[in-house]
């Protein structure tokens, strides 16, 4: 085991240069920029909704934002990030130090782990209102692409980073561990942003991952299925917590929020402004619902049968407005 664990060092020390910190901010500035470059490509070669119009504009705005909030991100957690993952390393400490597991075993476990954790942290998102404020801009983006998946609020990940230094040290989380899957988080989400199609590729890849078709559903603007499919990267937690679904037509899909779906919540203005206002600022009058329309509520908010099934429950039979939101005021 000692022989083991020495050779894996030795082979990152060597990939390695001096500075981990100089190395990890190098990797996650280099991985977003190409492959955002491969899937706009993509949706523009092949695109599955294929919205033109405004195209740059909106992916200049969503951009912008990305590029500020990395900014602030690698100046506050860059440092401290880093230290403590290289702490919970030298003085094996964290629940993944407990057990005498190989490196390879250590290290899948811990993928699965921080994955696990995203699940927990983007449903909490979804549940809790306060946290909902800032991840509702995410979701208020109307012409989801490969730009929405930078589309983030600060304080939603400022939020987020604090809590997972954390779990980086509870759990033992070495520093290529967050590297690994911060770049793995980077690929799958910009892959099941973007505005692409698998085909019948999508079924069979989202045993194992989170596919376009999947996240779409996700960015519905009907609130049943705004809150599904929550994962990141491995889609076995949405079977496991029942929280999978699917649409047998993803083209009918509406993305955005009822509630943001205004030119001004599009602007940078209204992006950062976004937590700050009423629960639903630019909402139609609510009509009444007759009692045909309850059971049709009923019906549609039912799940497949079995989530290992992966059968897509009804479409949806009436619109967005005829649900309310969770109140966030």
């Amino acid at each position: 085991m000692d022989g083991e664990m020495a050779t894996v060092s030795t082979i990152i020390g060597l990939l390695l240069p001096d500075s981990l910190e100089a190395w990890a901010r190098d990797v996650k500035f280099a991985v977003p920029v190409l492959l955002l470059a491969v899937f706009w490509c993509w949706e523009t070669w092949r695109p599955f909704f294929g919205r033109r119009e405004g195209r740059l504009t909106h992916a200049a705005r969503n951009l912008a934002i990305a590029l500020f909030n990395t900014v602030i991100l690698g100046l506050v957690f860059g440092s401290i990030t880093v230290a403590i993952a290289e702490w919970t390393a030298q003085a094996t400490f964290g629940l993944l130090h407990l057990a005498d597991l190989a490196a390879p075993h250590r290290f899948a476990l811990a993928i699965i782990l921080l994955d696990g954790w995203m699940y927990f942290w983007h449903r909490a998102n979804h549940k809790i209102p306060v946290l909902w404020r800032f991840h509702r801009m995410h979701h208020s983006d109307t012409h989801m692409d490969v730009t929405t998946a930078t589309r983030f609020h600060l304080g939603e990940h400022l939020g987020g980073a604090l809590l997972r230094l954390g779990v980086i040290a509870l759990l033992g989380i070495e520093v290529w561990h967050v590297l690994v899957y911060d770049s793995l988080v980077i690929a799958i989400t910009q892959f099941h942003h973007a505005d692409i199609s698998l085909g019948r590729w999508d079924r069979r890849l989202r045993w194992l991952i989170v596919t376009p078709y999947m996240h779409k559903v996700h960015h519905s603007d009907w609130q049943p299925e705004t809150d599904s499919n929550y994962a990141t990267v491995l889609s076995i937690w949405d079977r496991l917590a029942g929280t999978f679904r699917m649409r047998a037509h993803p083209k009918t899909i509406v993305f955005g929020l009822a509630e943001f779906a205004a030119p001004k919540w599009q602007t940078w203005r209204g992006m950062w402004t976004t937590p700050f206002v009423g629960s639903r600022p630019d909402a139609a009058p609510q009509p009444n619902k007759t009692p045909e329309v309850e059971v049709m509520a009923a019906a549609s908010l039912e799940h497949s049968p079995s989530p290992w099934a992966d059968n897509s429950p009804p479409t949806r039979p009436f619109a967005a407005d005829d649900l309310s939101r969770r109140d966030c005021a």
